[in-house]
C-alpha cells in the first residue's frame, strides 16, 4: 500500500532539512577550521618577523654603531703630524672586528680609494672586493648614514658577504670611507628559527626588492631582485596574501623595515602549506558528515518503506542492512570483529587504515595473534626477538580481559584508544579510533599555558620596575627628610609614610619571589654562615615592634650549635621573618619564643631546626590544612584586622623546600601556633666566615672617606636629587646626566671613579651605553659600572653583567647596599 503524499512530503521534508542542516554545520566546521589554520600560520609568521626584526636591527645597530666610532678610534692612531700611522690603525680595526662577532673585516679607505688600514692583512695587498661605485656613493654621502651593499662572493673565504660603508673623517681632516664585512651566513643565522617553521621562507631584502640573504638559502636568486618593491602599506607588520618572494606561490606575508629603512625582513607561507595540517580534518569532517547524511536518509527510507506496509518488511529489512554495511564502511574509527576462537570474521577500510601493516596478513579466519606478531614487527624494526614476544604477550593480556578501554601510544605517528567487548558468543568487537590529533592538541594547549605563565612574568617584573621607581624616590627623600629638624606631628607623619611604603615594597617582593618560584628561577645560594648569627639578627630587628606590644620576644640557642653552617643565610633570615613576624603581628598578649638546635645526619650533614611558638589567636582546624596556599588567611576578619595578603606563609613554605627541608605547624585557636622549620645543611669553615664579615663590615666604613668622584645617569628629577644627597653624605662628589649617550660623552669629558648607571633611559639605554664604555679605548673602557635599577628579576641581573656592569644594586636605594657595591668594584678596579 502506497503512502499518502502528504505523508512522503513531511518524511521527506525532514530528511531533507536534516541533511541540510549537517551539510550547513559540515561547511561551517570546514571553513572555521581553515580559517583557524590561517589564522594561527599568520600568528606564527608575524611572532617570527617580530623576532626576526629585532635581531636585524639589533646587529645593523651594533655594525654602525661600530663604524660610526672609528673616527675616534683613526684618531688614536694618528702622528704627531697628524698623517695615520696604519699599521697601528690596522692592530686597532683587528681588536675591534674580534670584539665583535658579527663583523669579518673592517676596512678604511683614503680618498682615493686606496686601502689605509684593514682588520684582514690579506686586504691590503689584494684589495677590497666591493661592488662598483660603492665606495664612491657612500663617499658622496652629504649626510653620513651606513650604506649596505649586493651579497659579494668573497674569493678568499668562498663565501658570500655584505659589505656596510660609511663616510668617515681621517685624522689628517680628509674624508675616507670605512667598510664593514659581514657574511651572509650571520645574518642569515638571525632567522635561522625560520627553519622550525614548516613551509616558512624568510628573506632579508634591500628595499628595491634585491635579496640579501634567505632561510633556507637560496643561493641561486642571491643578490637578484626577487619581486617589486614592497609598498608602505605592505610594510605594516599585517599579514597579506601575494606571491611569495622566491617561490611565486600565493603565500601568506608578513613584512616590516628594519630601523634602517633600506632593509626590509620578509616572510611567508605557500596557503597550501598553512592548510595542509587541516586537510585530513576537512577530509574526516566530510566523511562524517556523509555518514551522518547517509544514516540520516537511511532512516527516511527506512520509515518510508516500512509505513508502506508488511509486503515490503524483506525489502526493508535486506535495504536496512546494506544501508549498517555502508555505514560500517563510513566509520569514521577502526572495527574489527573476531569469533569464539579469537580469529578474524570482519573489519572495516579505516582498520588497515589505522594498521597498514595489516593489508597483506588480515583475511577472514586469520588468527588474531597474526595481527598482532605483524604488529610487533613493524614497531619494533629494531627490537629484539625476546621484546618483540614481550610485545605480543601484552597485547594478548589485554586482549584476554575481554571488556576493557585502553590507550597505546606508538609514537608521534599514532596514538589510539580501543574499545573490545565480547560478544554473546564468545567473540571480540573491537574499536579503534585515532587520537594523534587530540594529543598534539594537548602539546599545543601545554605550551600555551607555559606562554600565558611566561607573560604573566613579564608582566610583574614590569610593574615592579614601574612600582620601584617611584618608591625609590618615596623612601629615599623620607630618609632624608627624618635627618632633617621636624616637629612631634611632622616626624609621626614622615614615620608613618616610611612604614607604608616599607610595607609596599614588602608586597611587591613577595609577588616578585612568588612570580619567581613559579617560573622556577628563584635561586638558593650556598655560602658560609652563622646560624646563631642569622636567628640572632631577625630577632633583634623585630624585639621593638614586640616590646611595642607589650611582648616578649625570647630566643633560646641549644648548647653546641654549629658556628658554622652552609646554605643560603639570605633566604633563612626570609623565613625566618615571615615566621617571626606573623607570630608578633597575631599575638595581643604573652610571649613569642624562637628557638634553634640541630641534630647530626647519617651522611655527615647537619639539620637544623628552628621553632617559633607564640600565645596567639591561633589557627582554627579546618583552616590548618590551607594554611600554606597562596592568599589564605585563618578567616576573612584576620585581613581586616591584621592586615596582610596571606602570601608569606606559602613563600616560606616554597623556600624551605627549594631548600630540602619541611615545615609544619600545630595550632589550636584562642591557645597560640608552634612553627617547625627543618632543614639539612652542610657543615661550614668557621674560619672562612669570620674573613667574610671582617671583609665585609670594614667595607662600607672604609669608603666613607674615600672622595670619589662619581657619574651618575639617572633620567628621574627626584631620583637624581636623592642620588646626589646619598653620594654627598658618603663624602662623594658627584656629576649627574639624563641618559646613556650622555654618559658615554661624558666619561671621555672628564675622568671619573665610578659610573651608576640606570638600565631604563631615552636615547639610550643603560645596557647599550655600558657597551659603548666599554668599547672605549684605553683605560675609559675599564671604569667601575654599577647598575643602579628597578628591574628586580633574576635574569635582569644576569643581562646586565652581560652587558659589562661590574655590579648591581636594586631600587629603592638602601645606602649600606650601595656604598658596599662602590667599595666593591673599586676594590676589585684596584686589583686589576
Amino acid at each position: 500500500m502506497l503512502l499518502p503524499r502528504r505523508t512522503v512530503a513531511v518524511i521527506w521534508s525532514i530528511v531533507a532539512m536534516l541533511v541540510l542542516a549537517i551539510g550547513l554545520a559540515a561547511a561551517g566546521l570546514v571553513w572555521r577550521g581553515q580559517h583557524e589554520a590561517l589564522r594561527d600560520s599568520e600568528s606564527r609568521i608575524s611572532r617570527f618577523v617580530s623576532g626576526a626584526e629585532a635581531a636585524v636591527n639589533r646587529a645593523l645597530l651594533s655594525v654602525d654603531v661600530l663604524m660610526a666610532g672609528i673616527d675616534e678610534l683613526m684618531a688614536s692612531a694618528a702622528r704627531p703630524d697628524r698623517s695615520l700611522d696604519e699599521a697601528a690603525a690596522s692592530r686597532l680595526l683587528r681588536g675591534v672586528a674580534h670584539r665583535n662577532l658579527m663583523v669579518r673585516n673592517i676596512v678604511v679607505l683614503a680618498a682615493d680609494g686606496r686601502v689605509l688600514a684593514a682588520a684582514q692583512p690579506d686586504i691590503l695587498r689584494v684589495g677590497l672586493p666591493t661592488p662598483q661605485d660603492f665606495e664612491q656613493s657612500v663617499r658622496r654621502q652629504t649626510v653620513p648614514q651606513m650604506a649596505i651593499s649586493a651579497p659579494i662572493l668573497n674569493f678568499s673565504t668562498s663565501e658570500r658577504s655584505l659589505y656596510f660603508g660609511r663616510p668617515t673623517t681621517l685624522p689628517d681632516g680628509t674624508r675616507g670611507v670605512v667598510v664593514a664585512e659581514v657574511p651572509v651566513s650571520l645574518l642569515s643565522s638571525l632567522m635561522s628559527y625560520a627553519s622550525e617553521i614548516p613551509g616558512l621562507v624568510a628573506t632579508l631584502e634591500r628595499e628595491d626588492g634585491q635579496l640579501l640573504a634567505a632561510v633556507p638559502a637560496n643561493e641561486l636568486r642571491m643578490g637578484q631582485q626577487i619581486g617589486p618593491p614592497l609598498s608602505a602599506a605592505a610594510l605594516g607588520g599585517q599579514p597579506f596574501r601575494a606571491r611569495g618572494r622566491i617561490d611565486g606561490e600565493l603565500s601568506l606575508v608578513v613584512a616590516r623595515p628594519s630601523l634602517y629603512r633600506t632593509v626590509n625582513i620578509v616572510a611567508s607561507m605557500p596557503v597550501a602549506t598553512a592548510l595542509e595540517g587541516w586537510q585530513r580534518d576537512g577530509w574526516l569532517i566530510a566523511a562524517v558528515a556523509s555518514a551522518f547524511a547517509v544514516l540520516v536518509i537511511g532512516i527516511g527510507v527506512l520509515t518510508h518503506w516500512r509505513l508502506a506496509g508488511m509486503e515490503r518488511a524483506k525489502i526493508e529489512i535486506a535495504r536496512a542492512k546494506a544501508m549498517l554495511d555502508e555505514a560500517l564502511a563510513s566509520m569514521a574509527d577502526g572495527f574489527l570483529l573476531c569469533d569464539a576462537q579469537d580469529r578474524v570474521v570482519v573489519w572495516n577500510k579505516r582498520y588497515v587504515e589505522l594498521f597498514p601493516w595489516l593489508e597483506s596478513v588480515i583475511a577472514p579466519g586469520v588468527p588474531f595473534r597474526a595481527l598482532a606478531e605483524a604488529g610487533a614487527q613493524t614497531l619494533l624494526p629494531d627490537g629484539t626477538e625476546a621484546e618483540r614476544r614481550a610485545w605480543i604477550e601484552m597485547r594478548q593480556a589485554i586482549r584476554e580481559k575481554g571488556r576493557g578501554m585502553y590507550e597505546l601510544d606508538w609514537g608521534p605517528r599514532l596514538v589510539i584508544d580501543a574499545i573490545e567487548r565480547r560478544t554473546p558468543d564468545g567473540g571480540m568487537v573491537s574499536v579503534i579510533r585515532d587520537i594523534t590529533a587530540a594529543e598534539r592538541e594537548l602539546k599545543r594547549a601545554k605550551a600555551a599555558a607555559e606562554a600565558a605563565n611566561e607573560a604573566k612574568s613579564r608582566f610583574l617584573a614590569a610593574v615592579s620596575h614601574e612600582m620601584r621607581t617611584p618608591l625609590n624616590a618615596v623612601l629615599g627623600m623620607n630618609r632624608m627628610l627624618l635627618k632633617t629638624s621636624l616637629d612631634d606631628d611632622q616626624r609621626r607623619y614622615a614615620t608613618m609614610i616610611r612604614s607604608s611604603g616599607q610595607a609596599l615594597l614588602d608586597l611587591i617582593n613577595d609577588i616578585l619571589d612568588l612570580s619567581k618560584i613559579e617560573a622556577g628561577r628563584m635561586e638558593i645560594e650556598t655560602v658560609h654562615f652563622s646560624p646563631a648569627a642569622t636567628v640572632d639578627g631577625v630577632v633583634s630587628l623585630l624585639s621593638q615592634r614586640a616590646q611595642s606590644k607589650g611582648l616578649r620576644l625570647e630566643m633560646k640557642l641549644a648548647p653546641g650549635l654549629p658556628l658554622a653552617l652552609q646554605g643560603d643565610p639570605r633566604r633563612l633570615r626570609q623565613v625566618l621573618f615571615n615566621l617571626i613576624g606573623n607570630a608578633v603581628k597575631f599575638t595581643e598578649k604573652g610571649s613569642v619564643t624562637v628557638s634553634a638546635s640541630h641534630r647530626p645526619l647519617p651522611d655527615g650533614r647537619i639539620e637544623l631546626h628552628v621553632g617559633v611558638h607564640d600565645t596567639g589567636i591561633g589557627i582554627p582546624p579546618d583552616t590548618l590544612p590551607k594554611l600554606f596556599e597562596r592568599f589564605v588567611q585563618a578567616d576573612s576578619t584576620t585581613s581586616r584586622r591584621y592586615g596582610g595578603t596571606g602570601l608569606g606563609l606559602a613563600i616560606t613554605a616554597e623556600i624551605v623546600t627549594l631548600m630540602g627541608g619541611r615545615i609544619h605547624v600545630r595550632s589550636e585557636a584562642g591557645r597560640g601556633s608552634d612553627f617547625e622549620v627543618t632543614i639539612p645543611m652542610s657543615p661550614g669553615d668557621a674560619g672562612q666566615l669570620a674573613s667574610m664579615l671582617a671583609n665585609r663590615d670594614t667595607t662600607p666604613d672604609v669608603l666613607l672617606g674615600a672622595g670619589l668622584r662619581i657619574l651618575v645617569a639617572e633620567d628621574n628629577e627626584v631620583n637624581q636629587l636623592l642620588i646626589q644627597a646619598l653620594l654627598r653624605e658618603m663624602g662623594h662628589h658627584c656629576d649627574v646626566v639624563g641618559n646613556g649617550a650622555e654618559a658615554v660623552r661624558q666619561v671621555q669629558a672628564a675622568p671619573y671613579d665610578v659610573v651608576l648607571m640606570d638600565i631604563q633611559m631615552p636615547e639610550m639605554d643603560g645596557e647599550a651605553a655600558t657597551r659603548a664604555i666599554r668599547a672605549l679605548p684605553g683605560a675609559l673602557a675599564h671604569i667601575p659600572v654599577i647598575a643602579l635599577t628597578a628591574n628586580a628579576m633574576v635574569e635582569d641581573r644576569e643581562a646586565y653583567l652581560r652587558a659589562g656592569m661590574d655590579d648591581y644594586v636594586l631600587k629603592p636605594v638602601i645606602p649600606r647596599q650601595l656604598a658596599a657595591a662602590i667599595a666593591r668594584v673599586m676594590a676589585e678596579a684596584e686589583a686589576r
